[in-house]
C-alpha cells in the first residue's frame, strides 16, 4: 500500500503522523479547486516540503505527486514542481524567481515584477486552502432579516449575508462583512502589474507574457471588485439608493471590463472549453449533450431547486471572457435590481424571488456557445491588449 499525502503543500500529515507510521508515501501538492482561475501559490513549500519529507529521520517517502483539481493556470508553480522530483536539494526560489525563462529575454522591470510576486501571490503562508471566491464568481446572496414586527426602516442594522466558508488572514477594509480569501497586500500586486506595463515594449511578441499580464491585471481587478461589491452592500445598510446604485453601475462595468481583457488571449475563452466538450461527441444528441454538462460544470451543477442552489454553485467558477458577459454580469446586475427596489420601495429584500430569478438566468440559456465569434473578438483586441502601449 502507498498513501498519498494529498494536500503536504500546505497540511502536510506526514509530519503529524510519524511517517504514516512506516507506510510508504507520496508527497502531494493539491494546489488548485475546482480548476479556478486565481493567481496562487506557496512557492517556498514546494521548493522545500519534498526535500524535507525526504532527508527526515525514518523517511517512508518514495516519490513526489501532483493532484490538482485543474492545471491550467499558475504555470511557475506546477514548473516548480514537475522540476522538484528531480531535485536533490532546496531551489532557491527567490534567487531564481528573477530568471524566470518564461518570455524568451531578461527584462529588468519584469524581473522586479517577479520579485514583488514572489512575497505576495506566490507567498500563501496562512495555511488556508485557497478557492476562489471572488464576489464576481460567487453567488451573490443577501438576507436582510427581521425579527418580530420592526418596521422596515431597521432593515439596514439586521442585514445577515448568507455565505458559507468565507475565509480571509489578511483584510484590507474596516467593513465587518465576510470577505474572499486575500493573504497579499493589493497595493504592492498593482506595483507589480505597473513593472509588467513597463516590460511590455521589449516582450509584445511573447504568448506567454501576454498571458501572464492578462491574468495578474484580472487578478488586480477582481480584488478591486471585491471592495466595489461591499460598497454596494454598506449603501444598501444605510439605506441610501443613491451611492448603491451608482456603486452597482460600477461592479457591472469592472466585470464588462474584465471579460474585455480576458477575450484578448485564447486560454481566456469559454468557447474553447464548450467546443472541446462538443467536439467528443459521436451524435447531435450526444452534442447537446456534453455541451449541457460542460455548461452546468462551471456554473450551478445540476442538484438546484427554483430557490435553492446546489451545494457546488460556482464550485468550478471560472473567469473566462463569455462566461462573465453571459452569465456573471446578468446574474450581478439581476441581484443589484432587487437591492435597489428593496430600498426604493421600502419592502423587505425579496430573496426567494431573486433566487429564482438567478436560477433562470441559467436555465434560459444565455450562456452563448460563440466559440469562432469569441476567436475573432481575441484576435482583434490583440492590436489593442494590455500587452501594447498606445503611441
Amino acid at each position: 500500500m502507498i498513501v498519498l499525502d494529498l494536500f503536504a503543500d500546505v497540511k502536510p500529515i506526514w509530519k503529524k503522523s510519524s511517517q504514516f507510521y512506516g507506510v510508504p508515501y507520496v508527497w502531494c501538492m493539491l494546489h488548485n479547486f475546482g480548476d479556478n482561475i486565481e493567481m496562487y501559490g506557496i512557492l517556498d513549500a514546494i521548493s522545500s516540503g519534498p526535500i524535507a519529507a525526504r532527508t527526515s529521520y525514518n523517511s517512508t517517502m518514495v516519490g513526489v505527486g501532483m493532484c490538482m483539481e485543474g492545471i491550467e493556470q499558475n504555470p511557475v508553480v506546477y514548473e516548480l514542481m514537475s522540476e522538484m522530483a528531480f531535485r536533490k536539494q532546496e531551489v532557491q526560489v527567490e534567487v531564481n524567481i528573477q530568471h524566470v525563462l518564461r518570455y524568451g529575454s531578461s527584462v529588468l522591470a519584469i524581473e522586479e515584477a517577479w520579485k514583488i510576486l514572489y512575497h505576495t501571490i506566490y507567498n500563501c503562508t496562512d495555511g488556508i486552502a485557497d478557492h476562489n471566491k471572488d464576489y464576481i464568481v460567487e453567488f451573490p446572496d443577501i438576507y436582510p432579516f427581521l425579527e418580530g414586527s420592526q418596521p422596515p426602516q431597521r432593515r439596514i442594522k439586521d442585514l445577515l449575508l448568507v455565505k458559507k466558508n468565507h475565509r480571509f488572514s489578511l483584510k484590507e477594509t474596516s467593513n465587518d462583512l465576510p470577505q474572499p480569501h486575500l493573504w497579499y497586500s493589493t497595493k504592492e500586486v498593482i506595483s507589480a502589474l505597473k513593472l509588467f506595463l513597463d516590460g511590455g515594449n521589449d516582450l509584445s511578441e511573447s504568448l506567454t507574457y501576454r498571458y501572464d499580464l492578462v491574468d495578474l491585471t484580472r487578478q488586480a481587478l477582481s480584488k478591486f471588485a471585491n471592495q466595489v461589491y461591499l460598497d454596494v452592500i454598506t449603501s444598501y445598510q444605510r439605506n441610501d439608493a443613491k451611492s448603491l446604485d451608482l456603486n452597482s453601475r460600477k461592479f457591472l462595468e469592472l466585470i464588462k471590463d474584465i471579460d474585455t481583457l480576458l477575450a484578448s488571449d485564447d486560454n481566456f475563452l469559454l468557447g474553447t472549453w464548450l467546443e472541446s466538450a462538443k467536439s467528443l461527441a459521436a451524435s447531435q444528441n450526444e452534442r447537446r449533450q456534453y455541451e449541457w454538462n460542460a455548461r452546468t460544470q462551471v456554473t450551478m451543477w445540476y442538484d438546484n431547486t427554483r430557490t435553492n442552489q446546489s451545494k457546488l454553485h460556482d464550485y468550478a467558477n471560472k473567469f473566462w471572457s463569455g462566461l462573465l458577459k453571459d452569465y456573471y454580469l446578468p446574474r450581478a446586475s439581476t441581484y443589484f435590481g432587487y437591492l435597489l427596489r428593496s430600498l426604493q420601495e421600502n419592502k423587505y429584500f425579496q430573496l426567494e424571488e431573486w433566487r429564482e430569478s438567478g436560477y433562470l438566468i441559467l436555465t434560459n440559456g444565455r450562456l452563448r456557445t460563440g466559440y469562432m465569434l469569441l476567436v475573432l473578438l481575441a484576435m482583434l483586441l490583440e492590436f489593442r491588449s494590455p500587452c501594447s502601449k498606445s503611441t
